[in-house]
Order: C-alpha cells, then sequence, then structure tokens
C-alpha cells in the first residue's frame, strides 16, 4: 500500500526541511522511505511530497514541531521552523468488526396481566428465533445473547445481570480505554425495551454506565503492568441530551443549544460542550446524576413523549502520558442511548414532529444498514451519527446491545431490530492506539 502526503511551505527556510521516520513500537522492521520535492533555501512556496510503503496492517501519523499533522496541511499555519523534522510515526491498524449482543427483557407487569405470549426463544448458541403470527420462525446469530427471562430459554441457563453485562462489556471497554482505543457502546432498540435500564440502570441496581465509571478509576488507583508505563491519568466527562436535533448540555445548568463542527485534530465535536475533569467515580457518579435531573426538568405535557424520543450521550475522555518514551495518549469511551420510535404522543409543535421524524431509531437504522453495505453513509442527516460517526467504518471499537421485548404483540419491532442489528456485524472498523508523540 502506498500513500502520500503533500505539504506546501509557506515561508522561508534557512535550512533544507529534514524528514524522518519514528517507530514507537520496536515491533515494526525498517519500512522504505523515500522524500521528494524541493525544498532550496529562499523559496517561498514549495511543496514535498513524502511517500512510503506500508503493510495495509499498519497506519500512520505525521507530525511536524511536535503538532499533529493532516494529509494537505498547510506548515504554514503550524509555524514553520526551520530544522524542524517533519516525524511520520507508524504504528499497527486492526481491523475489527462491530460486536452485536442482544438483551431480551422480561415481560412487563401489564403485558402478564393480560396474559400476553411470548415470541422469542433464546439457545445456547447465541441465536435468537422470533416466532410471527403466521407461525413462521426468523432466526438471528449474534455474539451473546442476554436472557432475562426463564420464559425465552430453549434450555435454562443462568439469568442475565447488570453485572453479567458488565463484566462482557465493561471490563473490555476499561481495558481498550487505558491501552489507548477509542470505543463505544450503544443501547439501540424500540421504546420499552430496556434501553436505559441497560445503560443506568437504578440506585440498587446500577447500569453499565456507573460500572464502568467506578471500574475505570480502580484500574487507575491500582496501577501495575495494565497502564503500560502511562501515569499522570486525566479522566473528563461529558454528558449531553439530543432532543428534536437540539444538543442540550446536561453539565451545565445553561440552556444554550451547541452546535456540532468539524475540527482538523478533533474531528466533529460538540463545540462548546462542557467537559467535567473528575478526580474519583464518586465525583463522576454525582455529576451524572445531577446531568440525568437536568434532562427531566421539563414541562409536563412534553415529558413523557420526550424521554421517548431523545438520545444521549455521555462521553468519557481519558489521557495519559509515558514520560520516558515521549508520548501521550488519549481515548474515549463513547456510551449512548439511541432515540425510541414509539409515536403514542403527539409531539407539541410542527418543529419538533418534522424533526422527531427524521430522528427517530428508524433513520439511525437505515445508516447501520449503509455502513453494513459499504455504501456511503450521510452521516450529517442527525447530529447523532454526526457526532458518533467513526463507529461506521472509523477508529472505534465499536459494540451493539440490541435490546428487544419477548411480547408477542411486538414481535414486528424485535424482527426489525435484529435484522439491523444482526447485519452491523459486516461492519469493519480499523482501530489504532491514539498516541502523541510529545
Amino acid at each position: 500500500l502506498k500513500l502520500q502526503f503533500l505539504y506546501f511551505i509557506g515561508c522561508e527556510l534557512d535550512n533544507k526541511m529534514q524528514l524522518s521516520v519514528s517507530f514507537p513500537d520496536s515491533e515494526f522492521p525498517d519500512i522504505p522511505f523515500t522524500a521528494s520535492g524541493d525544498t532550496l533555501v529562499g523559496d517561498v512556496v514549495r511543496e514535498a511530497v513524502i511517500e512510503w510503503g506500508i503493510d495495509e496492517g499498519l497506519g500512520f501519523d505525521v507530525s511536524y514541531g511536535g503538532r499533529m499533522l493532516r494529509p494537505e496541511s498547510k506548515l504554514l499555519s503550524h509555524g514553520v521552523v526551520a530544522d524542524s523534522q517533519l516525524v511520520v510515526s507508524v504504528r499497527r491498524v486492526l481491523k475489527t468488526p462491530m460486536k452485536v449482543m442482544v438483551r431480551v427483557r422480561p415481560l412487563s407487569k401489564r403485558e402478564g396481566d393480560v396474559g400476553e405470549g411470548v415470541a422469542v426463544k433464546v439457545d445456547v448458541n447465541n441465536t435468537i428465533v422470533v416466532r410471527a403470527d403466521d407461525g413462521a420462525n426468523h432466526s438471528f446469530s449474534v455474539d451473546r445473547v442476554f436472557s432475562s427471562t426463564h420464559e425465552v430459554q430453549v434450555e435454562p441457563h443462568p439469568i442475565a445481570t447488570q453485572e453479567m453485562i458488565f463484566e462482557e462489556v465493561g471490563k473490555q471497554l476499561v481495558a481498550d480505554a487505558l491501552s489507548g482505543y477509542h470505543s463505544c457502546v450503544l443501547a439501540y432498540g424500540v421504546t420499552g425495551s430496556g434501553k436505559s435500564h441497560t445503560m443506568f440502570g437504578s440506585k440498587d441496581d446500577p447500569g453499565l454506565v456507573p460500572r464502568v465509571v467506578r471500574h475505570l478509576f480502580s484500574e487507575i488507583d491500582a496501577g501495575g503492568v495494565k497502564l503500560g508505563g502511562f501515569t499522570g491519568h486525566v479522566i473528563e466527562l461529558s454528558f449531553v441530551e439530543i432532543y428534536s436535533e437540539q444538543i442540550t448540555d446536561l453539565m451545565t445548568d445553561e440552556k444554550n443549544y451547541l452546535p456540532v463542527r468539524w475540527h482538523p485534530q478533533k474531528g466533529e465535536h460538540i463545540e462548546g460542550v462542557t467537559k467535567l475533569e473528575i478526580r474519583n467515580a464518586d465525583d463522576g457518579l454525582k455529576a451524572i446524576c445531577d446531568g440525568h435531573l437536568r434532562g427531566l426538568v421539563e414541562d409536563a405535557e412534553r415529558m413523557e413523549h420526550r424521554k421517548k424520543q431523545r438520545a444521549l450521550l455521555l462521553q468519557i475522555f481519558v489521557r495519559s502520558r509515558n514520560n520516558p518514551v515521549g508520548v501521550e495518549r488519549h481515548s474515549r469511551i463513547d456510551l449512548v442511548v439511541t432515540p425510541g420510535s414509539e409515536r403514542n404522543e403527539r409531539p407539541t409543535s410542527l418543529r419538533e414532529q418534522s424533526f422527531i421524524s427524521i430522528q427517530d431509531f428508524r433513520v439511525f437504522s437505515r445508516m447501520i444498514n449503509m455502513a453494513a453495505e459499504n455504501r456511503w453513509v450521510p452521516y450529517r442527516d442527525i447530529k447523532l451519527t454526526q457526532i458518533i460517526r467513526e463507529i461506521f467504518r472509523g477508529n472505534c471499537k465499536s459494540t451493539i446491545i440490541a435490546t428487544v421485548s419477548p411480547a408477542s404483540w411486538g414481535w414486528e419491532e424485535t424482527r426489525s431490530t435484529l435484522r439491523v442489528a444482526t447485519k452491523a456485524r459486516s461492519i469493519i472498523n480499523n482501530i489504532r492506539v491514539n498516541d502523541m508523540i510529545l
């Protein structure tokens, strides 16, 4: 694989630019590297074309004067300094498929009271079968099935608990973050299927989010070889609600709606969002709890509908350094509750109705299908996918937890959810360690 970078030198240099390749990991052999193009003394505008051959399993970063650059960066904007080195850092890229897990909730009290039947069956081989009204069976295979009731089990096996889901998903999230990988977990499903319970839980039975926060600080405090020589960890949280295509910062009492912007280094990000630095798990959990309370302070007539149609995005930013090696590590954990699909109540305005018709989980489903088919994905159609676009074939280890109801009345929605979720297994992400040379 031959890659080419083009850089424009926009000021005079006293010396020729020096080019070098650095290898942060000793596992890499020498890589053929050539530099061409004029960088003569005294010329104001010259271009240097740098190209090298690497295996498909390797990625690269380019930095100049200690700052990370992107293809076609203008060195002038980064402050060209004579004798500074243009450094190419090569590191391994892992191709990982999106993981798909399913959680089947128990029948609700109302469903039990009316004698609702069960249309879902789960076997021990992580296969889930949905029975249609006409008796036809629709089978889906996923990476893991968590059944929260024996009613859906073909053969008896342990009931899925919040702790079990954390052991399966949460611990790996923390390990990936401390190893320098971006990661994301999405709770995906229709309204009332158990997305919020899986992610946040309750005071007596906490979900994935509070358990991840506690485990992250526990691993940092324990230290040892898991940290790979990195110290001085800084943890920051941001927490937003996306409703009617408006982003509300749940970490502050201000009611301003936030825009999504593109930045050459940060990529798609929420401009002006509060990033709260937290020193321990208790501070983090209090901040998340306060954010939830802010999200619930709404007009009573709109609140029930809003809870069904909003998306929640909690981002955990992890930053650390390995001073002897001269590397700074940045990673991020995205924890997402996608919007529901139910529309039993009319929105309070035509504007809300218009946006909600775009933002519901069906549009998110369409994007998953397009990414799985290796088609171009219109990320900017909704702000949620614009922010977390890296989950679609990008630099992010992604997991979907599809939450479904076993009730026979909702078999069509359950089948639809599982169809999209299983298709997501075809999405291949290209992940790498996010280290920067100091």
